[in-house]
């Protein structure tokens, strides 16, 4: 099941339950069994785009809403240009590339690197080298590549993005110091597209609500989004409304602890100039 088929299956499900439609009713507005609304709320039968507009129409759905689910609908099964990379990348990183590619935006945080959306071919090839030091340099650069091309959608406008770092990842230099200082002067590039916030966490801030825990929360057109948990084995995916409610809320908590954008830009300017003895080989 694809992660359009999951989002349809639970708007539709929400819909119904909102507005207090029973399953019965659903069956009788499609003329067909009960069980059929059940299998497409469990997503194990697909949705035609007929079929979602009339139960849309039925729930009482808004014009926006009902197109947005109609939409789904009618995509649910296809998938895009990151079908090519699934030899090379892991489910979850195509499950990941599905999800930002149908989002509207993206709410980023991460503790000790730069997000994989801001990313440097060079960073992001020692950021994955690092978490597989196993890999073979060909699927390597193929992940690497499947990374740069996600950022498309923030290079022509059309994803926004907004990101939080801590200031341990200004300090990381992953990939060495010139590998770093390319990846921090991106970075502050970036920073300053109309589609991009971005905020850093200084250490000195103390405690917050997401320590050691980054995560990406992904917002769809009709509102509605998933948050993506990174672990050392994969990628964790929470879907119902209440854990995105609750990764919503921390992300907002993060936003009043970091600083703000004028002088986060600040604190990374100084970074990507000044010299740090931290980011010198160890001999």
């Amino acid at each position: 099941m694809t992660p359009k088929q999951r989002r349809l299956a639970r708007r539709l499900r929400q819909l119904r339950h909102s507005a207090g439609v029973s399953i019965e009713d659903a069956a009788t507005r499609l003329g067909c069994k009960q069980p059929k609304v059940t299998k497409m709320e469990l997503g194990q039968l697909g949705v035609k785009p007929d079929e979602a507009r009339l139960l849309c129409e039925l729930y009482g759905a808004g014009e926006a809403t009902t197109t947005s689910i109609v939409l789904l609908a009618r995509n649910a099964k296809q998938r895009g240009w990151y079908q090519s990379y699934d030899e090379a990348a892991s489910p979850e990183n195509i499950e990941f590339a599905e999800l930002e590619t149908d989002a509207v935006s993206v709410s980023a945080f991460q503790v000790d690197l730069i997000p994989g959306l801001l990313q440097t071919p060079e960073y992001a090839r020692a950021v994955i080298r690092a978490a597989h030091p196993d890999i073979s340099d060909e699927v390597l650069a193929q992940r690497v590549e499947l990374r740069t091309k996600r950022q498309n959608r923030v290079l022509d406008f059309t994803l926004a993005v907004w990101a939080i770092i801590t200031e341990a990842a200004l300090i990381r230099a992953m990939g060495g110091a010139g590998v770093h200082v390319a990846q921090l002067k991106h970075l502050a590039g970036l920073a300053t597209m109309p589609n991009v916030q971005f905020q850093i966490i200084p250490t000195r801030a103390g405690e917050h609500m997401a320590m050691g825990v980054p995560f990406d929360c992904f917002r769809f057109d009709d509102g509605y989004g998933t948050v993506a948990i990174d672990h050392l084995t994969g990628t964790l995916f929470l879907e119902e409304e209440p854990d995105v409610e609750r990764y919503r809320l921390a992300f907002q908590h993060l936003c009043g602890v970091a600083l703000s954008q004028q002088d986060s830009l600040a604190m990374l300017h100084r970074y990507a100039k000044e010299e740090h003895s931290e980011w010198e080989p160890r001999s």
